[in-house]
């Protein structure tokens, strides 16, 4: 299949993460990847997911060979004529794209107290920031795609968030962390990590409250989960090379510029 390159522009948020598009601003970013993408779409009116796209777009000769389900209907797109589209749902990784999005730079949104997470926004967005890639839909009386924003409200924008629907977070999270106190094959500086995470959990409203902020906001600003032995992957420590994959990155960088290539 061949690859194209395809420049386009495309609505963004009037606010960082804020599901609202009335001030007509836009980003621009560049499409590179297959000239046509093969959509498979679940066409079973009967079904919950009526209408969806399945996850994973086709390109490959092997992969458009493959058969598909009765209640599968592929729906071939130019990306010539729909770069957002094909962006949001070409499955083809771009190593670049990873160190962008790694690489980018972060201002302060919000200021939490030591020990909290700052919410932080970027100027230099790409469409993943904006658009779902798991919640791509396809009409079939308009025959054509409907592309969905992330559910952010869903995630922290809620502006109807109550103090006690954050404790209740809260509290669900101390629950989840009653076994981290006390792991008797733990350092004691990681078992003093926990210690001090779920403190700050329990202060959680009342410092954020203190300093100004409302719930929704405050619900962005959970303290910095410490390393964990037995699953390091959960950690939201920045300085922690394991959190998010992130170490795999790092590890691939680091080989380059050893080899000379960065």
């Amino acid at each position: 299949m061949r690859k194209i390159e395809k420049t386009f522009t495309y609505p963004v948020w009037d606010e960082w993460r804020m599901n609202s598009f009335t001030q007509g601003k836009t980003g621009t970013f560049t499409y590179k990847g297959p000239e046509f993408l093969t959509f498979e779409v679940q066409n079973d009116p009967a079904s919950p997911d009526y209408g969806k796209e399945s996850g994973w777009c086709l390109w490959t000769k092997a992969d458009l060979e493959r058969p598909s389900g009765m209640d599968i209907t592929r729906v071939t797109v130019d990306c010539k004529e729909n770069p957002l589209l094909c962006e949001i749902g070409n499955d083809d990784g771009k190593d670049e794209q990873v160190l962008m999005r790694r690489q980018r730079e972060w201002k302060i949104l919000w200021d939490a107290p030591d020990g909290y997470m700052d919410v932080e926004y970027t100027d230099e967005l790409e469409p993943r920031d904006v658009y779902d890639e798991w919640n791509i839909t396809y009409n079939f009386d308009t025959q054509e795609f409907v592309l969905g924003v992330h559910d952010w409200e869903a995630t922290g924008t809620n502006k109807a968030l109550t103090w006690q629907d954050l404790r209740d977070v809260r509290d669900a999270d101390l629950h989840d962390t009653d076994a981290k106190v006390g792991q008797s094959d733990a350092p004691e500086s990681i078992q003093d990590g926990w210690k001090n995470f779920r403190q700050q959990l329990r202060d959680l409203p009342s410092v954020m409250e203190a300093r100004g902020y409302e719930p929704w906001q405050a619900v962005m600003m959970w303290p910095v989960q410490p390393k964990d032995m037995r699953d390091p992957d959960t950690s939201s420590d920045p300085e922690d090379p394991y959190r998010d994959g992130a170490f795999a990155i790092d590890v691939g960088i680091a080989a380059q510029k050893v080899a000379g290539k960065k």
